[in-house]
């Protein structure tokens, strides 16, 4: 099943909802923005990086099950976020809500032969040599501080900023063209509900979310298209970001989980409104 709607989706509905909200100012009045930018609330950022999940890291060497099925391979992930620039610290910064989402996938023909997977990697694989695929949508809700003074008061146009706060993975496992089914675990020592047995590939992980990275403004560039833009579409300021990613998604301490956290380095365009 198809499901490469669902990013854009997202990001579609989280406009509207934020729509009438603005930005609140302390200490002082905004002096760094020129008297010809609009007003500015919001950034949206469009993003591209490679993806690779730390399941197999969970059994400490002793199983492999991604890597045997799937391969060593990085994956790309793409993604999108918005951020709701909700607090002005003039003239250091911003304070905002950031709301990110991206699919990625990952398919392989099926062995012909099955071995023993541990608990939780471990789905009925057909032995067919059809085609098994984990498709996973990464999504997060952080707090995020930029600090732009830099930027908006000196020549060097760098906006550094971090990212924190909770996030999560849809995930689903297909065999061909359906669902694969839950199987009893395998590893000496695992446990799974009896609940569990039968029951569809598929499920949601918990987990944190740390990010950090530097954006490049490019206003300095090409001022006057800059401000044109600012005119007719409303968009203050864009950018070239490149960013470090850490996801701890293991379930934050709770009962056996699909393991999908992920550390990569990703690059993207931004714009703020």
């Amino acid at each position: 099943m198809r499901r490469w709607w669902v990013l854009p989706a997202l990001v579609c509905a989280a406009m509207p909802a934020s729509a009438g909200a603005q930005t609140f100012e302390i200490f002082g009045r905004d002096r760094s923005r020129s008297r010809y930018e609009s007003p500015q609330n919001f950034l949206v950022e469009l993003r591209l990086g490679p993806w690779t999940p730390d399941i197999d890291a969970e059994f400490g060497g002793h199983a492999t099950p991604y890597a045997d099925m799937f391969g060593t391979d990085a994956r790309w992930l793409p993604s999108a976020e918005f951020d709701w620039q909700a607090l002005r610290i003039n003239p250091v910064g911003s304070l905002g809500l950031a709301f990110g989402a991206g699919y990625t996938s990952a398919s392989a023909v099926s062995p012909i032969t099955q071995s023993p997977m541990p608990v939780a990697a471990s789905w009925n694989r057909p032995t067919d040599g059809s085609t098994t695929s984990l498709s996973v949508i990464p999504a997060y809700a952080a707090l995020v501080f930029r600090l732009d003074v830099l930027a908006r008061r000196t020549v060097v146009p760098i906006v550094p900023y971090v990212k924190y706060g909770v996030g999560g993975a849809y995930w689903w496992i297909n065999n061909g063209d359906a669902l694969a089914r839950r199987s009893l675990a395998l590893s000496p020592g695992a446990r799974a509900s009896d609940t569990d047995l039968g029951q569809a590939a598929t499920g949601f992980t918990f987990g944190t979310h740390f990010a950090a990275g530097v954006m490049l403004r490019l206003d300095i560039f090409e001022p006057r298209i800059q401000r044109s833009w600012d005119l007719s579409m409303g968009v203050n300021h864009s950018y070239l970001f490149a960013e470090y990613t850490h996801a701890m998604l293991d379930g934050i301490g709770s009962r056996p989980q699909l393991r999908l956290g992920y550390e990569t380095w990703t690059v993207g365009l931004a714009m703020e409104f």
